[in-house]
């Protein structure tokens, strides 16, 4: 079945042309220093508690997964979250315009940032060995620090030096935080912590088959070297109490400043299609390091203009800021906004000291349009699918979710953060989907949020490409690096990136360290599955604030990949 794939992908082959390594110019435009309104603060009420230490695991003594495995059973077909997003109320009419749409004539060539490491992350072959089965989308987490590099993606880990050498994994993400119900987990994150020399790694739990409890599991590092002993906690998010629980913490988010880790996620009914808004758990970050039960406050059923709130993005926060930052979009209709929500936490040491409570505040201010970008049109393949009666054939049409805030960096004494939205490309021949970027600077009025406006705003799109799933890490001399995938119908999904120095206001030529090499042959993509590819959710990264670096992960198709998916991550080092 594998030899007859491959070669039905080797007539889509001929026509499809594949970025090369190098770089391309993009349409790219900013408003410069615009100005925002800011409404009046809101204040929420919020509610203290626990996590509890439940054990302790030692990355060295984890079983490496084989690919020898593969074959062995028989894979499993549970797409992640097909239906654990809000579905919009109204359905999109009309051709997406987001602000002033860029033109050929404005659009000048910045020399990207040269590249230092790149190799390949987590695949879906490894995951599948890992795991015992087949998952899409990759959702995936990154962190580097003290000459490593940690992946996770789905069910699985794996840590590498900076050359891309394998350390430690492949390894199952279920026996790491010992967990038994390995398919229920989701939402991997991690983070290297330089100023306590700690690493962070994140991924929520779910019964979905019984409906009757959730949780986070948060493993936390004894010592700055990532291949020795973390110490696993875990929060109960089932919340009884809340509206149409027991929930589940969906997409669950990481952010962290000097005096605490900051947990986000999207409250869901295990039972019902119920949405509570965004949830926050804001843990003492001592307490955690010294591997003793931490003190936490939650914030929960949130919401900001009249509807719950989504994504609520914590920043990973430089320095020693007056507050915890939080940034989120707001797209209630699931059409278009130029809206930004912006959220401070202050008293954050209280967490800690267990007297008193945070204060949780928000606003909102004008920003640039962006709007639900479109699903992205790329290559048809071929699926080898034996358990769904396969070959079958994919349809090339692969998920762009949504048009919410992704990972959040405070840094420079602003926010820098970026989504994906629609864009109509003047002379281009569909609406695409590109990059809508933000820096935002906030202001405090006593304990609250007292406004905030956006410093710098802007678009990155491309002719005739979509961009998906973008992350941006800023650095302290204000330069910014942005990753994403890019693929469009004549174009395998790739892995890209482009910068933006401090001194322009616009980002540069985009840059391929990660070519497509086959069309998505997921089985999502097949008409099983309902004919659309689950690519996503997320990319990562992580900026070297000491030597200027960043270290990105996205998604992009490496190879032909196993029966049920093909699937990959690129991991690669930026000097900004």
């Amino acid at each position: 079945m594998r030899s007859l794939s491959r070669k039905l992908l080797a007539s889509v082959a001929i026509v499809v042309l594949v970025l090369a390594g190098v770089a391309t110019v993009a349409f790219s435009y900013s408003f410069a220093h615009a100005a925002t309104r800011s409404n009046s603060a809101v204040s929420y009420n919020g509610s203290r508690g626990h996590m509890k230490l439940i054990g302790t695991v030692n990355v060295s003594k984890l079983p490496r997964a084989s690919a020898a495995l593969l074959g062995s059973k028989p894979a499993q077909h549970r797409p992640v979250k097909v239906t654990m997003r809000p579905q919009p109320k109204s359905s999109k009419t009309q051709p997406a315009i987001v602000g002033h749409a860029p033109s050929a004539s404005g659009l000048k060539r910045l020399g990207a940032g040269s590249l230092l490491g790149n190799f390949d992350g987590i695949n879906a072959i490894q995951n599948s060995a890992a795991a015992g089965g087949d998952l899409e989308p990759p959702d995936e987490g990154l962190a580097a620090g003290n000459g490593y590099v940690m992946n996770v993606v789905n069910l699985t880990g794996a840590i590498y030096t900076t050359n891309g050498t394998t350390v430690a994994g492949p390894f199952s993400l279920g026996t790491f935080f010992n967990e038994s119900q390995t398919f229920n987990l989701s939402d991997p994150r991690a983070y290297y912590e330089a100023s306590t020399h700690r690493w962070f790694v994140l991924i929520w739990e779910a019964d979905f088959g019984g409906a009757t409890e959730s949780h986070i599991d948060l493993a936390v590092s004894t010592s700055s070297n990532p291949l020795s002993t973390y110490n696993i906690y875990r929060i109960d998010t089932t919340n009884s109490f809340d509206a149409g629980c027991p929930c589940f913490p969906d997409y669950t988010i990481f952010g962290i400043d000097q005096y605490n880790v900051y947990l986000s996620g999207n409250e869901f009914s295990l039972a019902s299609s119920n949405f509570n808004g965004a949830e926050i758990y804001a843990v003492s970050k001592s307490q955690l390091e010294a591997g003793v039960t931490a003190n936490y406050a939650r914030f929960g059923s949130l919401s900001q203009a009249g509807a719950p709130a989504y994504h609520v993005q914590p920043a990973v926060s430089f320095g020693s800021p007056n507050a915890e930052y939080f940034m989120s979009s707001l797209d209630p209709n699931g059409t278009f906004d130029n809206r930004l929500g912006v959220w401070a936490m202050t008293n954050r040491q209280s967490v800690t000291s267990g007297s008193g409570m945070p204060n949780l505040s928000s606003t909102l201010i004008t920003s640039e349009m962006y709007g639900m970008p479109p699903n992205a049109t790329t290559p048809p393949g071929v699926c080898p699918c034996p358990a769904l009666g396969g070959p079958l054939p994919t349809s090339g049409i692969v998920t762009n979710d949504f048009d919410a805030m992704q990972e959040v960096q405070y840094i420079n004494g602003h926010l820098v953060g970026a989504l994906d939205t629609a864009v109509t490309i003047p002379g281009d021949t569909s609406e695409r989907s590109g990059v809508a970027w933000f820096h935002v600077t906030p202001v405090l009025s006593g304990n609250v949020i007292g406004g905030a406006h956006i410093s710098a705003q802007g678009y990155v799109a491309m002719q005739g490409l979509y961009l998906l799933y973008p992350h941006i890490n800023q650095d302290a001399h204000g330069n910014d690096g942005l990753v994403f995938s890019i693929g469009g119908p004549n174009t395998y999904l790739s892995a890209a990136y482009t910068v933006k120095l401090a001194t322009l206001n616009y980002f540069g030529g985009v840059h391929v360290p990660g070519p497509g090499v086959d069309p998505d042959n997921g089985f999502t993509s097949t008409s099983s599955f309902g004919g659309v590819g689950r690519w996503g959710d997320y990319s990562a990264g992580e900026v070297n604030i000491s030597n200027g670096t960043v270290w990105f992960a996205t998604q992009y198709i490496p190879n032909n990949g196993d029966p049920y998916a093909n699937w990959g991550n690129r991991l690669f080092e930026v000097q900004l």
